[in-house]
């Protein structure tokens, strides 16, 4: 894990909070000093991206995820939010600690960490919990959400395709061929279909769930918005290359519970594969060449109908 941050000392005298264990970078458990009972989540924000995501974050958790109905839901348990601001040019934000066992530490991307590389050691029954908690999301009635909750258009991610993708190009991380072959798929798409309809953490997989003892999930990290059912459903399928147990159990769970259009399947799966190279297109091939090497692996077999076809055959 990356150091953290130089002014997160300061920052915890100032909030009076003991940090108690790191849990990812910039995100620390932590207790209140003087008191015994009561654990808290602090996340800070390291730089000026990462500050505006927590900024946003804030606005979820203080505007939209109170007003979430949970008793409609089956499995999902969400975040409650107990502070936030800004410290000596540092955003920060605090939320109650929920009691369970956190997946963080069972997901990795880097290469170095092969025991847990893809969600390798992730026990199938959580595939089944997490098709649960996609339904959970979907019962949110989106049309409701206030106009600052991100909303997905697919005619824009349609339109930085072009761009992104030459990048890839120019780093040698994709042909154009394969590219070509891509956007011949995407023009010929209705953009409307693809446009977002389920409210979404924005990284909904196993990393980001906290499994409680009563059998709920809670999702953390809640940067999203209004996406694609499709795209987050394949997201977590793909985050989960390291275990293929999983995601067949994840994908039997998919065709029980939901209507399954393979054309609508192949765009989540290309348009997600592409975005997570996009976002490593920097790491290096030791961090993290296998996990790139696997989305651009589903990118390029995903441009077959069939290819995407045959994984519903469960």
């Amino acid at each position: 894990m990356p150091p953290l941050h130089p002014k997160l000392p300061y920052l915890l005298d100032e909030l009076q909070l003991s940090p108690i264990d790191a849990i990812k970078w910039n995100v620390l458990l932590c207790r209140r000093r003087g008191e015994q009972e009561g654990l808290y989540v602090l996340k800070i924000g390291g730089d000026e991206r990462k500050s505006a995501s927590i900024a946003y974050e804030v606005k979820l958790l203080r505007g939209i995820l109170p007003d979430i109905n949970q008793e409609e839901f089956e499995r999902l348990v969400l975040p409650e939010y107990v502070d936030d601001g800004e410290f000596q040019g540092v955003q920060w934000v605090l939320t109650k600690h929920i009691e369970g066992q956190p997946l963080v530490y069972e997901w990795s991307e880097l290469s170095f960490k092969p025991e847990v590389l893809g969600g390798k050691g992730i026990d199938s029954e959580v595939a089944v919990f997490a098709v649960d908690v996609l339904r959970d999301l979907r019962t949110v009635d989106v049309d409701s959400l206030p106009d600052y909750v991100r909303r997905f258009q697919f005619e824009d991610w349609r339109d930085s395709f072009a761009k992104r993708s030459r990048e890839l190009v120019d780093r040698q991380l994709m042909n154009p061929e394969t590219v070509a072959a891509a956007q011949e798929i995407f023009k010929q798409l209705p953009s409307y279909r693809y446009n977002g309809n389920m409210f979404t953490n924005g990284d909904f997989y196993p990393r980001n769930f906290i499994l409680l003892d009563n059998g709920r999930i809670a999702v953390a990290d809640w940067v999203g918005g209004i996406d694609p059912w499709t795209f987050v459903a394949m997201h977590a399928w793909l985050m989960m290359w390291g275990n293929p147990a999983w995601q067949e159990a994840y994908l039997k769970e998919i065709v029980r519970h939901f209507p399954v259009d393979i054309e609508e399947m192949q765009v989540a799966l290309l348009v997600r594969s592409f975005d997570m190279v996009y976002r490593w297109r920097e790491e290096s091939e030791e961090q993290i060449g296998l996990a790139r090497s696997q989305m651009l692996t589903y990118f390029h077999h995903s441009l077959s109908a069939d290819y995407v076809r045959e994984l519903f055959v469960v």
